[in-house]
């Protein structure tokens, strides 16, 4: 059963206080980008996946078990830094890259394939979704651009996220591509709250809990 007692907001200067969260979702995420998936990423020989994007400006959204363990996590950039659309993708977007301070990147969407299994990764999903707009209307973000495979488009509507595509499908260093938006409003943030019966905040900043809008 998923029983995930917060999601920390973990923003840069809030790494240490976080670090063996951070240093598991890196596990996981070479467990389940490199390893089963197969991704062609640059941790040959590691036991974490780790990018030039896991830079300075990224903020995580962690979520964690009763006692600690990372059970899924996302990254967030602002695109007006570097960011993987920008500087890798920007080919599959048909216009200009979407770049401002009120649009930020969502990448390695990641769950811990020993603790989330079954219905309880749509549950993670829908809660790591809902932390998603919730953090975005907090720091009046509009939009999220992201990178995917076309075949999981399903699977980011199923969460309640309202999709746009920025680009067709394209064949991308070796994978079929899409570069995508996600549209943030109230609207969007309360059908979600109904639909993951969540009434308060599901973000908690170093220890203290704050409210949306």
């Amino acid at each position: 059963m998923l029983r995930v007692e917060m999601i920390d907001v973990v923003l840069p200067e809030a790494r240490l206080e976080h670090a063996a969260a951070l240093m598991q979702m890196h596990h996981d995420r070479k467990r389940v980008f490199v390893d089963r998936l197969q991704w062609s990423l640059p941790s040959p020989g590691s036991w974490l996946e780790v990018d030039d994007f896991d830079n300075e400006h990224a903020v995580y959204l962690l979520a964690r078990s009763k006692l600690g363990h990372h059970q899924g996590s996302v990254r967030l950039l602002p695109t007006t830094g570097r960011h993987m659309l920008g500087s890798l993708f920007s080919s599959l977007c048909a216009g200009e890259v979407p770049v401002d301070e009120e649009i930020w990147e969502v990448s390695r969407l990641v769950t811990s394939p020993p603790q989330v299994a079954g219905t309880s990764i749509l549950k993670l999903h829908r809660l790591l979704a809902l932390a998603l707009l919730e953090f975005a209307l907090l720091n009046g973000i509009r939009r999220y651009t992201l990178v995917a495979e076309p075949h999981r488009v399903p699977a980011l509507l199923a969460v309640g996220w309202v999709v746009r595509p920025l680009g067709l499908p394209t064949r991308c260093m070796g994978q079929e591509l899409q570069a995508l938006e996600i549209l943030v409003d109230q609207q969007s943030f309360e059908a979600l709250r109904t639909r993951t019966r969540v009434a308060g905040s599901v973000l908690q900043y170093s220890g203290r809990t704050r409210n949306a809008a």
